[in-house]
């Protein structure tokens, strides 16, 4: 009997801590095709990096995970917000950043949330450009989405 309690309590943990869903992530060639599939593109880097160059996609929107404050690098607290007043937890979605970092937690993070059909791209913006893949150099409306 002293034994049950501590045993269900550590089930229960594991139960707790395995339920979320996994981080899937795939290779800037499989995110090409499924953006020419028509998958949405969600570019986490800071507005500025975007600015700089970024992938070319039909549907791309850019909201920050990491904003660059006076006090230093925190946190966007309105991510989740923003992503979801742009999409629906149900829109397939692959996420990328400069070099897949902040995409592999904002993946999570969005998983966390209830999206459905979100995966994160290995690599980022340094891997897709060293695979010679198409870009954006230049800031154009109709390829610019920002909240």
């Amino acid at each position: 009997m002293s034994y049950c309690l501590p045993l269900f309590l550590l089930l229960l943990l594991f139960v707790l801590c395995s339920s979320g869903a996994e981080v899937v992530t795939i290779d800037v060639h499989a995110a090409k095709n499924l953006i020419q599939t028509y998958h949405n593109y969600l570019d986490v880097r800071t507005v500025e990096e975007f600015l700089k160059g970024h992938v070319d996609a039909a549907n791309i929107f850019n909201v920050p995970y990491i904003l660059d404050t006076p006090k230093g690098k925190v946190k966007n607290p309105n991510f989740l917000k923003d992503v979801s007043f742009v999409f629906n937890k149900e829109d397939h979605i692959i996420v990328g950043c400069q070099i897949g970092e902040r995409s592999q937690s904002a993946t999570s993070d969005l998983l966390a949330e209830g999206f459905k059909n979100v995966k994160d791209m290995r690599g980022g913006y340094v891997e897709w450009v060293r695979n010679k893949l198409p870009v954006i150099h230049k800031w154009r409306k109709n390829n610019y989405n920002k909240i």
